[in-house]
């Protein structure tokens, strides 16, 4: 419970804008002032309504149900508490000189109010866009061409290790918000700041912007001329924007201070290592049912280490329809199944069946971006002067270490790779060298793999062979699957991070935990995957920020403070 409650601290203490405008808000009723006016919680001479109430509710209240099985009635009584600690622990931050808020900080967060508010307007542009047939976008569109494929999304490390310590990241300074020049701490939002796009769509989200305030402000029996309720809108999300910076400033002091706890990581590894050592040496079943979720999931022991499952990255370029079609027929002229039998194999060594599918498979063709140009290649050789993908990526991949190669194939993986699965994935998809072992990969594929490890192993292979053993070998040929083209790159086999007997050994575990990585090619290691995976720096600032709720809860029951909550308010939210 004390975990559960210490999480939703941490979302009460960082939610912003989601349903500051209470016309948004799904739960609240269209009612009278005493309605929401009323009390339903106080803290000495500090009252919170059942207005405030609603509001953190849906913003993050609501989580207690959906998130964590708790009934409405605990939900709600969850969230008066939770909007209690944020006031509680506000006010402190507050009158701490060392989080005053500068010129600065004031500024940005009136270029975010505005921005909100702006963004709030051309959501009702969308809105009338829709309504009146128009598809041209607005200038402020966010949107944007993602490419024909996913970009490999950047990692950025919070630790790094040097000469055996791990040291915290600095943070960089931010540019800071890209407002106005105009705004100034005295200025505030109106008609004149709003972005036209089209004016007669612009015109008619502005006017159902202020209507919407409007009829917010007739249910607080509030002023409704468009000045007044622009500018309560205004000084609503600012104060929420105040109390999350002051917030942010409190969170970032901490974390400034905080050592680095190497020995939660430590810890971890170790119970996880010896778990997985004492579960797969008794049970290899386990070892290769944990390897099935391998490109996902971190397996920290494997049984006869190096020798039972291969790292591996790939290129698919995906058959058309049509062409999945023709293979289909093709199969089904010879005979031929998909479940990749000996018989099959046989069947497909038939010239005639090969010439066949040679002349379906020779059609493959792929359209990418390069250097900022859209094109389409081949996938295969090229009998013209043109390029083929086949050969690009043999030209490409050249380097002299495994390092280098895998982050030259990876960054052709993100102009050419159909297989979004595999796209930004944590670790590489690993295949199992014993056949005895249900391939959890496409026959072909994993045969594929298999075949480019025993050759590289030995044998001078066709294209991309590693100096030495398997690693940063390419394929010996493309392999073909019912998916389409496969290119293939051994990132090396799956082998135990460390000897059992350094297990003990903090300076040498942590300097392999911090030197080793994800993929050869990540700039992840094992101990920031570790850290990001246990949340350490979050753990510890919900321990720190509770304890200092505590603190407060304590010093003012001392000075005879009470805590008041006045159910028959708020039950009606339940019941």
């Amino acid at each position: 419970m004390k975990k559960i409650f210490k999480k939703l601290l941490t979302m009460a203490c960082c939610f912003t804008l989601c349903l500051v405008v209470l016309t948004g808000c799904s739960w609240l009723k269209i009612d009278n002032e005493k309605y929401y006016n009323a009390i339903v919680a106080s803290v000495g001479d500090k009252d919170f309504t059942k207005r405030e109430l609603v509001t953190a509710y849906n913003s993050y209240g609501y989580q207690y149900t959906e998130n964590f099985g708790y009934s409405m009635e605990e939900a709600i009584n969850y969230t008066i508490g939770s909007m209690i600690d944020r006031y509680l622990l506000l006010e402190e931050i507050k009158a701490n000189p060392a989080y005053a808020l500068t010129d600065e900080d004031k500024l940005d967060i009136k270029a975010d109010v505005f921005k909100y508010m702006q963004d709030s307007v051309f959501s009702h542009e969308e809105q009338v866009r829709k309504e009146w047939g128009l598809t041209v976008e607005t200038e402020e569109d966010d949107s944007k061409d993602e490419g024909l494929r996913k970009s490999e999304t950047e990692y950025n490390p919070t630790t790094y290790y040097d000469e055996g310590v791990v040291y915290r990241v600095e943070t960089e300074e931010e540019d800071g918000i890209i407002r106005d020049e105009t705004i100034t701490l005295d200025s505030h939002f109106n008609k004149s700041m709003q972005i036209v796009t089209d004016k007669k769509v612009s015109d008619e989200a502005w006017a159902r912007y202020i209507k919407a305030l409007q009829d917010a402000a007739e249910v607080d029996e509030r002023d409704t001329a468009e000045d007044k309720v622009l500018l309560h809108e205004e000084n609503t999300l600012s104060e929420t924007m105040t109390n999350n910076k002051y917030l942010e400033k409190y969170k970032l002091a901490y974390y400034d201070n905080l050592p680095i706890n190497t020995d939660a990581v430590l810890s971890y590894f170790r119970t996880q290592y010896n778990k997985q050592r004492t579960n797969f040496s008794a049970n290899k079943s386990l070892y290769h049912k944990a390897m099935e979720n391998a490109n996902s999931e971190y397996v920290y022991y494997h049984v006869n280490s190096g020798n039972e499952y291969v790292n591996v990255k790939h290129i698919l370029i995906n058959f058309s329809e049509a062409q999945k079609e023709a293979i289909t027929d093709l199969n089904s002229r010879f005979g031929i199944s998909n479940d990749y039998s000996e018989e099959d194999e046989e069947k497909k060594l038939n010239p005639e069946y090969k010439a066949k599918l040679d002349k379906i498979i020779a059609q493959t063709t792929t359209t990418f971006e390069l250097d900022g140009e859209e094109k389409t290649w081949n996938a295969l050789n090229s009998s013209s002067s043109e390029n083929s993908v086949w050969e690009y990526v043999q030209s490409q991949v050249t380097g002299a270490t495994l390092q280098e190669r895998a982050e030259q194939f990876n960054k052709l993986v993100y102009i050419f790779n159909d297989d979004e699965g595999f796209m930004n994935s944590e670790f590489d998809y690993v295949v199992n060298l014993d056949t005895s072992v249900t391939d959890k990969m496409v026959k072909p594929f994993a045969n594929g793999v298999r075949a480019l490890d025993e050759s590289s192993n030995g044998e001078q292979g066709k294209w991309l062979n590693a100096t030495e053993g398997g690693e940063g070998a390419g394929s010996m040929d493309y392999v073909i699957s019912e998916y389409g083209i496969h290119i293939i790159f051994h990132a090396g086999n799956a082998s135990n991070l460390i000897d059992y007997n350094i297990l003990d050994n903090d300076e040498e575990l942590l300097r392999l935990l911090c030197t080793t990585y994800t993929t050869p090619e990540s700039n992840k290691s094992i101990f920031n995957m570790l850290w990001d995976k246990l949340d350490v720096d979050g753990s510890a600032y919900d321990i720190k920020s509770q304890a200092d709720i505590n603190t407060i809860r304590t010093r003012l029951a001392e000075e005879g403070i009470k805590f008041v909550y006045y159910e028959d308010n708020y039950k009606d939210m339940w019941k």
